[in-house]
């Protein structure tokens, strides 16, 4: 009988060179849009981590193996977002603005994926749309062929001649915050400017390769790894009202790491039984939601907030 185990899954993980950046943008700088083109903004980019897994499937030369899917699953497990601001003056008040926690933020656990992609695009319709990736059709691999994303096999795809078909999937990711963190906001109970003085912006993935092994068969995961990325910084005003960073302070950081590779799911019961869980929501709408209706906290004097959810 056609089959793939994890013996059968070679998963190899990699990240692009260079370290996470912040950068300042001022307020009136060229691209800046709506509120933040009066405020300015803060931007966050972190290098690109990629892995790729090579799939051998095994059995009988002629043997069916239609609408076999793979994939990678990805889930965000931890977010940690959220910024400090101070007036000049001790009088201008400070505020706090927080997009991890709720109301703006109802749940941690949410699924990621390359876009918000309704089940339109998820073909074959009637399985579960789990993965990171639309799904596209598949070729079998050979030497120096683009690797897919995800995707299945047609239904009369069968094992070729030598007993083995062998497929190369990729995935890549490069979390970020652009245009979206103000350096300048209105304290609207000290009537006052806060700008900003601290933030902390930091995400953790679960990724998974995972093969489906038939219609109607369920989904498992061959292999998988975890990671994080992470951006800690705190900024002073300079006169005139120029937002400068500051030289890294005790626990500042601007990081990326990459656990290694194991057979199977990650055995964590944080999320462990939502793998599958389609109801989990999409990771790109809750963001969107949470920074626009964020949690904020405002003082008419400089106070010491309390950041942790």
């Amino acid at each position: 009988m056609a089959d793939v185990t994890p013996n059968d899954v070679v998963l190899i993980t990699w990240r692009d060179p260079g370290a996470p950046t912040i950068t300042l943008v001022p307020p009136g700088a060229p691209g800046l849009q709506g509120p933040i083109a009066t405020t300015g903004t803060v931007n966050l980019n972190s290098p690109e981590i990629h892995a790729m897994a090579i799939v051998t499937l095994r059995g009988t030369p002629g043997e069916g193996v239609g609408f076999w899917r793979f994939g990678f699953i990805q889930l965000k497990f931890i977010t940690d977002e959220r910024a400090a601001y101070q007036g000049i003056e001790r009088t201008h008040g400070s505020s706090f603005v927080a997009m991890d926690r709720p109301p703006a933020r109802p749940q941690q656990l949410c699924r990621d994926s390359a876009g918000i992609i309704g089940p339109l695009a998820r073909l074959p319709y009637l399985e579960p749309p789990i993965f990171y990736y639309p799904e596209q059709a598949l070729s079998p691999f050979s030497g120096g062929m683009a690797g897919e994303t995800t995707g299945f096999l047609s239904a009369d795809a069968t094992i070729p001649a030598d007993g083995k078909m062998q497929l190369l999937f990729l995935f890549s990711d490069s979390p970020g915050r652009s245009f979206a963190i103000e350096l300048v906001r209105t304290n609207n109970i000290a009537q006052s400017l806060n700008f900003i003085r601290s933030l902390y912006s930091g995400n953790a993935y679960a990724t998974m390769f995972a093969v489906q092994k038939g219609v109607g068969k369920p989904i498992e995961v061959m292999k998988s790894f975890q990671w994080n990325v992470r951006w800690r910084a705190h900024f002073d005003t300079k006169p005139g009202h120029a937002t400068v960073q500051l030289p890294p302070q005790s626990r500042d950081f601007a990081d990326m790491n990459i656990s290694h590779v194991v057979r199977g799911p990650p055995n964590d019961p944080l999320y462990e039984r939502h793998i599958l869980d389609t109801r989990l929501p999409n990771c790109l709408a809750v963001i969107d939601k949470a920074f626009k209706h964020p949690v904020i906290h405002e003082s008419t004097q400089w106070e010491e907030w309390k950041v942790q959810h």
